[in-house]
């Protein structure tokens, strides 16, 4: 095991996204730690790796062998994170879902990325998901990875229509995504999503462009301030309710990000009056027209909108 473990570090060096599945260079040097180490101990600590991603970008912007302007580096991982930002929220709400509970549990640590490094070999950036001590939650994160690199291939290829692709994703995802096509569009690049466990994913800068002028087209945001009687919401489905003071029913779901502690806050508002925070979405569809959608991101009774505004701008 020693020479064999010798042998493929030596061969794949630190090339990432070289080795073979499971032969991640630091799992190499860990194996190899192990097996020189001094005897006496029969069984070592297990921990799990967590997911890694690379995002390898070529064309403008990016200068071969050189490095890759600032503002597309940034503004790429500013809004790929939040893509996995918002697929894991979902990811873990419908976790929670299945196992009986109506939101992530309390004090579950926020998802984000953590940038690591750009890999050799090919100018590329690498980040993992924050830390987490749950490998249930570790393993999730993978998948929604996964999702957020599957839900960039769909957009960018589907013959789908928007209108039908959008049941599948995350309304925040959409709306970062839009944002992140239009930075790589801007430098005419292309792009690979490299996995440490999945296949690659591809995506090159014509289908780019055709995905970030897609977005522009067919996909509209507001975020908007209502007032009026909030009529309640399910806990279930999370399905929300709102009288508007110019007797028009606003029906929508509720922000993936609000906590068990925010939905009793909110649904203590049944019936009475508030102000709510609520971002609109419209998509335009294949026979004309578009299909409005309305996501909470908080709602907050009269008097307190009216303190909190006068104090915080509140936003």
């Amino acid at each position: 095991m020693l020479l064999d473990t010798r042998r493929l570090k030596s061969v794949f060096g630190v090339d990432h996204f070289l080795v073979p599945l499971g032969a991640s260079p630091r799992r190499l040097v860990y194996q190899l730690r192990e097996v020189e180490r001094p005897s006496g101990t029969l069984f070592r600590e297990e921990r799990a790796t967590p997911p890694r991603v690379a995002l390898f970008l070529k064309g403008g912007g990016v200068q071969e062998g050189h490095g890759i302007r600032p503002g597309l580096a940034g503004e790429a991982l500013i809004q790929y994170e939040r893509m996995f930002i918002e697929q894991a929220l979902r990811d873990e709400r419908d976790a929670a879902r299945i196992a009986g509970r109506q939101r992530r549990p309390r004090g579950s640590p926020f998802p984000g990325l953590l940038f690591t490094g750009t890999p050799r070999g090919s100018f590329g950036l690498e980040f993992v998901p924050r830390h987490a001590e749950d490998e249930g939650l570790l393993n999730l994160h993978a998948r929604s990875l996964q999702n957020v690199a599957n839900a960039l291939v769909q957009v960018s290829s589907s013959d789908r229509s928007l209108d039908e692709l959008v049941g599948e994703i995350p309304p925040g995802v959409l709306r970062s995504m839009k944002k992140f096509f239009n930075i790589l569009a801007q430098h005419g690049a292309e792009l690979r999503v490299a996995f440490s466990a999945a296949p690659s994913q591809s995506i090159t800068s014509e289908r780019i462009q055709s995905a970030s002028d897609r977005l522009e087209r067919e996909l509209e945001e507001e975020d908007l301030l209502a007032k009026g009687v909030f009529r309640g919401l399910t806990r279930e489905s999370l399905v929300f309710d709102l009288l508007g003071d110019d007797g028009n029913v606003t029906t929508g779901t509720v922000a993936d990000d609000l906590t068990e502690d925010d939905l009793d806050r909110i649904d203590a508002l049944t019936n009475k009056r508030c102000l709510a925070r609520l971002r609109k979405q419209s998509i335009r569809q294949v026979g004309g027209g578009s299909r409005e959608t309305y996501l909470l991101l908080d709602a907050k009774s009269e008097e307190e909108a009216i303190e909190t505004i006068e104090t915080e701008l509140w936003r």
